[in-house]
């Protein structure tokens, strides 16, 4: 039985060269009227259809938006809030006919040379931008080059278009009243890192502050550190709360990765969350869930981030039009690493 038919098959039928095929499935006027009746009559002879993808790579018709993250890949790859991001995009991006393209420039001054590489010869149609301390200048360029993009996070002053952001002084918050009701006094906040975000966006440092204000009890600075995201630095940040403040009685951690190093401090230090200290962790990843006993945890809505901004750029790339930025709120969930009153 005769296998699938080819351009070349066609070409060969019709007597011309497979260019001419191409031209032909391209609708291209440079075919003459009757070169072109008996490449259809081969293609309608042969039953050839066209492979779809490669017609869309030959048209440069491949429709696909850039997500670049100016983090490298070594803290990129390792870090489960960037792919759950990352995630949300492409599903949302598939969902529309786009393809994903992510780009991890080691450092922020690579960013402009990535950017150049996706867009010359549009690579990309568009762009989701990874906020960051220092991001406006390049914001600024994409105006200059009319690339379009949406930031994950605020990224200048001012900023009232092509964004989503979370609100991490709304769950911290959340997370600081919720141990001050049940009983905490001496807190410690292991934050997200300091120049990781734009100036602009909210902290979690301002929400543990208005929880102690309004519960009337002073905030004590000496209690919040920063941390980088990683494992490593929610043990280092745990390992010196105990240390310095061994009155401390409660762990804020506004990342799941920080909050698998500050379990393994308290496990070594003798403690355990919802027993001996009160515990509240970032994200809630499925994995995180898992942990037993069950982990009290802000649910960032990172996937869900990543998808809205998905959906932003593509309406943004459709339509020509800025779209309002969208602000989303975590929630706290309870479980058993809080101990209570009651």
């Amino acid at each position: 039985m005769r296998g699938r038919s080819t351009i070349y098959d066609v070409a060969e039928l019709a007597g011309v060269s497979a260019k001419t095929v191409s031209r032909v499935i391209n609708n291209s006027s440079l075919v003459a009227p009757g070169t072109r009746r008996k490449v259809l009559a081969a293609i309608a002879e042969l039953d050839f259809h066209p492979d779809s993808a490669a017609k869309g790579l030959r048209q440069r018709r491949r429709k696909s938006v850039g997500l670049v993250i100016p983090y490298g890949s070594d803290f990129v790859f390792q870090d489960p809030g960037m792919w759950a991001q990352a995630n949300g995009a492409h599903r949302a991006l598939s969902e529309r006919g786009y393809d994903l393209v992510l780009a991890v420039p080691q450092t922020k001054e690579l960013v402009l040379h990535e950017l150049s590489r996706l867009t010359k010869n549009r690579t990309v149609d568009g762009v989701i931008l990874y906020a960051m301390e220092g991001v406006e200048a390049l914001v600024k360029e994409f105006d200059r080059l009319k690339i379009r993009y949406v930031s994950l996070s605020v990224c200048y002053s001012g900023q009232d278009y092509n964004f989503v952001e979370t609100d991490s002084s709304y769950v911290s918050h959340l997370a600081t009243r919720y141990m001050i009701t049940q009983g905490a006094r001496r807190i410690g906040l292991i934050r997200e890192p300091e120049g990781f975000f734009h100036a602009d966006k909210a902290t979690a440092e301002e929400g543990y502050h208005r929880a102690h204000l309004e519960a009337g009890l002073p905030v004590d600075r000496s209690l919040i550190l920063a941390g980088d995201y990683s494992i490593v630095s929610g043990y280092e940040r745990t390992c010196q709360l105990l240390r310095d403040y061994p009155d401390i009685d409660g762990i804020l951690c506004m990342s799941d990765p920080m909050a698998m190093g500050a379990l393994r401090a308290l496990r070594e230090h003798g403690l355990t969350p919802g027993v001996d200290i009160d515990f509240v962790a970032g994200d809630d990843f499925p994995s995180t869930r898992e942990i037993w006993p069950g982990l009290t945890s802000i649910r960032t809505p990172l996937y869900e981030q990543g998808y809205q901004a998905g959906t932003m750029i593509v309406d943004y790339i459709e339509s020509g039009q800025k779209i309002p930025g969208r602000v989303l709120k975590g929630e706290l969930i309870v479980r058993q690493s809080v101990r209570s009153l009651h």
